[in-house]
């Protein structure tokens, strides 16, 4: 809300809200939507889910994600002036929930690599930074590890479509266990700084190891207990 002369146009008019900060805002919508659309999205698809409305259309998934905005992601946000981040919550869920917004699973997976640091990665680093615990997050990082190894929980092949899909299959294809492939996985640079790919270890490997053991659904029940 900064503009020369007065010339301060009336977007206000059309439902716009100018404002003296956007960040806040920004962090909002990337963590909050885009993050947990993320999270339904591998986790969704690993489970057998066409949509987005399908997975939250999962009591499981559904009660995953409220927990994700409950106890990890809100706690992590500086709610901007007058906005109730509860309320936004509520309303994705509803937007999540509409079969009439028939968002892929297997669409809004794509280009992950490019995603994660700013709709995940950023939430986790907060959150370790200011001494709490993220297992939802942990397991969301996992899950896009187990999606772009590009096989499925039924063996299918995944066809993951990512400007690094081939060199992050050929990590996870370099070792034969749950441990080796988060250990390649989180040497990749281009998503994971050094210092938090240290501290993100013992926590995604064990929710990796979860995943290849129990599968998607009994992982994300198990995440939030």
């Amino acid at each position: 809300d900064d503009f020369v002369d007065g010339a301060r146009p009336d977007w206000g008019a059309a439902g716009a809200e100018l404002v003296a900060d956007v960040t806040p805002f920004e962090h909002m919508k990337l963590r909050m939507l885009n993050g947990t659309h993320s999270a339904l999205a591998y986790l969704g698809y690993l489970a057998g889910h066409e949509t987005i409305a399908d997975a939250m259309g999962d009591a499981v998934l559904a009660d995953f994600v409220n927990y994700l905005w409950r106890a990890e992601i809100i706690p992590a946000l500086t709610p901007p002036p007058g906005v109730s981040l509860t309320d936004y919550a509520t309303a994705l869920a509803a937007r999540y929930a509409n079969p009439a917004i028939r968002h892929r699973t297997w669409q809004i997976a794509m280009d992950g690599s490019q995603k994660l640091p700013q709709r995940i990665l950023a939430t986790v680093t907060e959150t370790l930074q200011a001494g709490r615990d993220c297992p939802g997050l942990m397991l969301v990082i996992a899950a896009w590890m187990r999606y772009v190894g590009g096989v499925d929980e039924a063996g299918q092949p995944i066809e993951v479509k990512d400007p690094l899909a081939a060199e992050l299959r050929a990590l996870s294809d370099s070792a034969p266990d749950p441990a080796g492939k988060v250990a390649a996985l989180l040497s990749q640079r281009a998503v994971f700084p050094a210092a938090l790919a240290a501290v993100l270890v013992n926590p995604v490997t064990a929710a990796y190891q979860t995943l290849v053991a129990k599968g998607a659904l009994v992982a994300a029940r198990e995440g939030i207990q």
